[in-house]
């Protein structure tokens, strides 16, 4: 077993007897929606879906479209282990409904994890917004069979509210050879995590929606195959968007810190869409590794 340290903080056990890469345990990363809450951008909102073996394994974030995204990629609702919410805004969780709903006309029989975070004087726990969706005589309620532990259903949503706390990072098993990750992450007055999912020895980390204010990224990205970072905001953005957000030079910050292999840009909108050269460019001063620009339905090995 292969004990790897990042930054003195985190400590995972492989469930491989060696180091391999994402492509040689065959785990892919599939944009499933690159935009953001825009109707004007031509993108499906936030939505990532890791692949492994061929089977839709892990969804990070459900905004909206992404559920059509998922049949066009051809996703099997019945093989997916977790969802993991970056933080409960609609561009980033209003589908969710739709894949607990598509799964009734499936054989799914394994408990769906359902992981975001912890709520704070604005927002929700992500249990409490799940209870709020599928309680008995709330939003959905004829879907609670799959909500309540005391009815007959053929699998259960069980909800992780991960902590907010940006110091130390929290893991959470899926299965036995799946962990995901978190840690507290700034997007304003918001409560968010960042995600980062180990399978074997093949990283991945998600930053969802957040400023660098807490410089907490780096820590939960260290050492990462791949680092989805969302690029809402263009360098110039100031006043709120950058309370909010953060710009290319922090994403670069943070990729070069972390020590990261590759950097894909997601969660683009109208206001950054026309900076990506600019962006690209400017992240390579001081980032040396490959950045990739996402859209939808692209597929990164």
């Amino acid at each position: 077993m292969i004990k790897i340290v990042l930054l003195g903080l985190y400590l995972i056990t492989s469930t491989v007897t060696h180091s391999q890469s994402c492509d040689e345990q065959n785990i892919k990363l599939q944009v499933l929606g690159s935009g953001g809450p825009e109707l004007t951008d031509g993108r499906v909102s936030s939505s990532h879906l890791i692949w492994v073996d061929g089977k839709a394994t892990v969804l990070i974030d459900t905004g909206g479209g992404s559920a059509q995204q998922f049949e066009q990629a051809g996703g099997k609702i019945k093989d997916l282990q977790a969802i993991l919410l970056t933080h409960l805004h609609v561009d980033h969780s209003v589908d969710l409904p739709t894949y607990v709903k598509g799964s009734f006309f499936t054989d799914r029989s394994q408990n769906l994890w359902v992981m975001g975070p912890k709520g704070n004087e604005l927002m929700p726990d992500t249990s409490a917004y799940l209870n709020d969706l599928f309680g008995p005589g709330n939003v959905y309620g004829y879907l609670s069979n799959y909500w309540l532990s005391e009815t007959t259903s053929t699998y259960k949503i069980k909800a992780i509210d991960a902590p907010l706390g940006h110091h130390k990072i929290q893991q959470h098993p899926i299965n036995e050879h799946i962990t995901a990750s978190s840690i507290g992450v700034h997007h304003g007055p918001i409560s968010a995590v960042a995600w980062r999912v180990d399978i074997g020895s093949c990283a991945i980390t998600f930053s969802g929606d957040m400023s660098n204010q807490y410089t907490s990224l780096e820590k939960l990205a260290a050492g990462s195959d791949l680092l989805v970072a969302n690029n809402a905001i263009e360098e110039s953005a100031t006043g709120v968007a950058r309370k909010l957000h953060m710009p290319p030079s922090e994403i670069a910050e943070i990729a070069s810190k972390a020590q990261v292999k590759k950097l894909l840009l997601a969660h683009f909108m109208n206001r950054s869409l026309p900076h990506q050269k600019q962006t690209v460019k400017a992240i390579k001063k001081s980032y040396k590794g490959r950045v990739v620009l996402a859209e939808d339905l692209m597929v990164v090995d």
